[in-house]
Protein backbone atom coordinates (compact mmCIF):
# COMPACT_ATOMS: atom_id res chain seq x y z
CA UNK A 1 0.00 0.00 0.00
CA UNK A 2 2.80 2.40 0.88
CA UNK A 3 4.53 1.64 -2.41
CA UNK A 4 1.36 2.51 -4.32
CA UNK A 5 1.10 5.78 -2.42
CA UNK A 6 4.70 6.69 -3.26
CA UNK A 7 4.12 5.61 -6.84
CA UNK A 8 1.00 7.74 -7.09
CA UNK A 9 2.69 10.80 -5.60
CA UNK A 10 5.65 10.39 -7.95
CA UNK A 11 3.28 9.98 -10.91
CA UNK A 12 1.43 13.16 -9.93
CA UNK A 13 4.68 15.13 -9.60
CA UNK A 14 5.97 13.79 -12.93
CA UNK A 15 2.71 14.48 -14.75
CA UNK A 16 2.36 17.95 -13.28
CA UNK A 17 5.98 18.88 -14.02
CA UNK A 18 5.96 17.63 -17.62
CA UNK A 19 2.56 19.21 -18.27
CA UNK A 20 3.66 22.60 -16.91
CA UNK A 21 6.91 22.45 -18.89
CA UNK A 22 4.88 21.80 -22.04
CA UNK A 23 2.39 24.52 -21.17
CA UNK A 24 5.06 27.13 -20.46
CA UNK A 25 7.26 26.39 -23.43
CA UNK A 26 4.40 26.27 -25.94
CA UNK A 27 3.12 29.61 -24.66
CA UNK A 28 6.62 31.07 -25.01
CA UNK A 29 6.86 29.62 -28.51
CA UNK A 30 3.70 31.54 -29.38
CA UNK A 31 5.41 34.73 -28.20
CA UNK A 32 8.43 33.96 -30.38
CA UNK A 33 6.06 33.47 -33.33
CA UNK A 34 4.78 37.00 -32.67
CA UNK A 35 8.31 38.37 -32.88
CA UNK A 36 9.03 38.72 -29.17
CA UNK A 37 12.54 37.72 -28.12
CA UNK A 38 12.58 34.94 -25.52
CA UNK A 39 15.96 33.97 -24.07
CA UNK A 40 16.88 31.07 -21.81
CA UNK A 41 16.65 33.19 -18.65
CA UNK A 42 13.08 34.19 -19.48
CA UNK A 43 12.20 30.55 -20.24
CA UNK A 44 13.60 29.44 -16.87
CA UNK A 45 11.88 32.30 -15.01
CA UNK A 46 8.55 31.57 -16.70
CA UNK A 47 8.83 27.87 -15.94
CA UNK A 48 9.57 28.57 -12.28
CA UNK A 49 6.62 30.96 -12.10
CA UNK A 50 4.27 28.48 -13.77
CA UNK A 51 5.37 25.52 -11.63
CA UNK A 52 4.46 27.48 -8.50
CA UNK A 53 1.58 29.49 -9.95
CA UNK A 54 -0.40 26.53 -11.25
CA UNK A 55 -0.22 24.48 -8.03
CA UNK A 56 -3.60 25.55 -6.69
CA UNK A 57 -5.54 25.09 -9.93
CA UNK A 58 -3.86 22.50 -12.14
CA UNK A 59 -2.36 20.14 -9.54
CA UNK A 60 -5.77 19.12 -8.12
CA UNK A 61 -6.95 18.43 -11.68
CA UNK A 62 -3.96 16.13 -12.24
CA UNK A 63 -4.56 14.36 -8.92
CA UNK A 64 -8.22 13.64 -9.68
CA UNK A 65 -7.50 12.59 -13.28
CA UNK A 66 -4.77 10.13 -12.30
CA UNK A 67 -6.65 8.80 -9.27
CA UNK A 68 -9.67 7.89 -11.38
CA UNK A 69 -7.63 6.65 -14.33
CA UNK A 70 -5.30 4.46 -12.27
CA UNK A 71 -8.25 3.05 -10.34
CA UNK A 72 -9.98 1.95 -13.53
CA UNK A 73 -6.70 0.67 -14.95
CA UNK A 74 -6.03 -1.42 -11.84
CA UNK A 75 -9.35 -3.22 -12.34
CA UNK A 76 -8.51 -3.99 -15.96
CA UNK A 77 -4.89 -4.92 -15.28
CA UNK A 78 -6.00 -7.60 -12.81
CA UNK A 79 -7.32 -9.51 -15.82
CA UNK A 80 -4.33 -8.83 -18.08
CA UNK A 81 -1.31 -8.38 -15.79
CA UNK A 82 1.16 -8.81 -18.65
CA UNK A 83 -0.06 -5.47 -20.02
CA UNK A 84 0.54 -3.63 -16.76
CA UNK A 85 2.98 -0.98 -17.96
CA UNK A 86 1.12 -0.09 -21.13
CA UNK A 87 -2.11 -0.13 -19.12
CA UNK A 88 -0.92 2.53 -16.71
CA UNK A 89 0.66 4.58 -19.51
CA UNK A 90 -2.65 4.55 -21.39
CA UNK A 91 -4.53 5.28 -18.17
CA UNK A 92 -2.42 8.36 -17.48
CA UNK A 93 -2.87 9.50 -21.08
CA UNK A 94 -6.61 8.99 -21.11
CA UNK A 95 -7.09 10.40 -17.62
CA UNK A 96 -5.59 13.74 -18.63
CA UNK A 97 -7.41 13.66 -21.98
CA UNK A 98 -10.75 12.96 -20.28
CA UNK A 99 -10.30 15.89 -17.90
CA UNK A 100 -9.41 18.24 -20.75
CA UNK A 101 -12.45 17.17 -22.79
CA UNK A 102 -14.74 17.30 -19.74
CA UNK A 103 -13.63 20.79 -18.79
CA UNK A 104 -14.14 21.92 -22.36
CA UNK A 105 -17.66 20.52 -22.45
CA UNK A 106 -18.61 21.95 -19.05
CA UNK A 107 -17.24 25.43 -19.71
CA UNK A 108 -17.95 25.77 -23.42
CA UNK A 109 -14.27 26.37 -24.09
CA UNK A 110 -11.15 24.77 -22.80
CA UNK A 111 -9.76 26.67 -19.80
CA UNK A 112 -6.32 25.11 -20.40
CA UNK A 113 -5.49 27.37 -23.32
CA UNK A 114 -2.53 25.39 -24.61
CA UNK A 115 -4.78 22.38 -25.28
CA UNK A 116 -6.70 24.28 -27.95
CA UNK A 117 -4.00 23.24 -30.43
CA UNK A 118 -3.00 19.70 -31.39
CA UNK A 119 0.57 20.24 -30.19
CA UNK A 120 -0.60 21.61 -26.87
CA UNK A 121 -3.06 18.77 -26.37
CA UNK A 122 -0.33 16.27 -27.22
CA UNK A 123 2.01 17.86 -24.67
CA UNK A 124 -0.56 17.47 -21.91
CA UNK A 125 -1.59 13.88 -22.67
CA UNK A 126 2.09 12.95 -23.03
CA UNK A 127 2.55 14.25 -19.49
CA UNK A 128 -0.17 11.84 -18.39
CA UNK A 129 1.65 9.03 -20.18
CA UNK A 130 4.86 9.91 -18.33
CA UNK A 131 2.96 9.81 -15.05
CA UNK A 132 1.50 6.41 -15.89
CA UNK A 133 4.94 5.08 -16.74
CA UNK A 134 6.39 6.41 -13.47
CA UNK A 135 3.55 4.79 -11.52
CA UNK A 136 4.05 1.45 -13.29
CA UNK A 137 7.79 1.49 -12.65
CA UNK A 138 7.60 2.40 -8.99
CA UNK A 139 4.79 0.00 -8.15
CA UNK A 140 6.16 -2.95 -10.15
CA UNK A 141 6.25 -6.26 -8.32
CA UNK A 142 9.82 -6.84 -7.21
CA UNK A 143 9.36 -10.60 -7.71
CA UNK A 144 8.66 -10.06 -11.39
CA UNK A 145 5.09 -11.39 -11.20
CA UNK A 146 3.74 -8.34 -12.98
CA UNK A 147 5.64 -8.68 -16.21
CA UNK A 148 6.70 -5.51 -17.88
CA UNK A 149 5.59 -5.20 -21.49
CA UNK A 150 9.02 -3.90 -22.49
CA UNK A 151 10.53 -7.30 -21.61
CA UNK A 152 8.21 -9.01 -24.09
CA UNK A 153 8.95 -6.46 -26.78
CA UNK A 154 12.70 -6.82 -26.24
CA UNK A 155 12.39 -10.60 -26.46
CA UNK A 156 10.38 -10.35 -29.70
CA UNK A 157 12.91 -8.00 -31.27
CA UNK A 158 15.92 -10.12 -30.30
CA UNK A 159 14.26 -13.26 -31.66
CA UNK A 160 13.30 -11.48 -34.87
CA UNK A 161 9.56 -12.06 -34.53
CA UNK A 162 8.64 -8.38 -34.95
Amino acid sequence: MLLRTYGFLAAVVATYTVAVIGYSQINLLNLVDMGIAVDFALRAQTLQHDLVGMLDLFLPIVIVALLLAFGVAALIIRRVPHLRTIGYVLAGTMGIYAVIVSLGLMMGTNPIAVTRTAGGLLSQVAAGAVGGFVFALITADSKGNAKDITKGITKDITQGSV
